[in-house]
């Protein structure tokens, strides 16, 4: 049976149900102007005493990674910038939980990994998830060369829900199937550590600098 395509302004007689929501979270720091060169440094100074991750070398090229302890470094900026992160990630979770958890709970924030990236030149990270992990983060210090319209160098996520059937009837899924953050200095993104998500390949001849961390959360007796 083929029917017409109707104008949406009409009266609809269905109405949708809002299932299986996901959300990602974004946060400027206010103090980032103040300690953007500091943390560069930092992460300057763990690539000169050689301090890689060494994990999943196949999916990075042109991309250092700095070993999963960043937020343990001795120095005043990354202690502020732990802080202001910590707290902006117990805001997330307690918004995506606000009917989940008791009031009074005593929640653990508790950053397991965390290390910073200095993309160059034709630098990218391959698809990927941060597994044993509730939120993670990633955190703009110095967005380099990377432009929003030409895609260089943006961090893409992807739907979680795969359809294995394409039509006229699932578009509103093939829209939605990734999306590129729109990033800028001093912008953090918060995200489900489960979600798919990537590096695009960077051009430019300035380094890209991020810091990025897992965490695990719990109720404390």
């Amino acid at each position: 049976m083929s029917i017409k395509y109707q104008d949406m302004t009409k009266p609809f007689p269905i109405q949708p149900l809002p299932v299986w929501t996901l959300n990602l979270y974004d946060a400027q720091w206010h103090e980032h102007d103040k300690y953007q060169d500091e943390l560069k440094e930092v992460c300057r100074q763990l690539e000169s005493q050689n301090k890689h991750s060494r994990v999943s070398r196949d999916a990075k090229r042109n991309l250092y990674e700095s070993s999963f302890d960043f937020v343990k470094y001795e120095n005043k900026a990354v202690q502020a910038w732990t802080n202001w992160t910590t707290a902006q990630i117990f805001d997330a979770a307690k918004h995506a939980n606000k009917d989940l958890w008791p009031l009074g709970s005593n929640i653990s924030v508790n950053i397991h990994e965390s290390w910073c990236h200095i993309t160059r030149d034709g630098g990218y990270h391959d698809m990927h998830i941060h597994p044993n992990s509730s939120w993670s983060v990633i955190y703009y210090l110095d967005t380099g060369d990377m432009n929003n319209k030409t895609k260089n160098g943006v961090n893409r996520f992807f739907s979680p829900f795969h359809n294995m059937y394409t039509d006229a009837g699932t578009l509103w899924s093939n829209v939605h199937n990734s999306i590129d953050i729109e990033a800028e200095p001093g912008m953090m993104v918060i995200f489900p550590s489960w979600i798919q998500h990537s590096a695009l390949v960077y051009h430019g001849q300035r380094e890209r600098f991020v810091l990025s961390l897992n965490c695990q959360i719990h109720h404390l007796a």
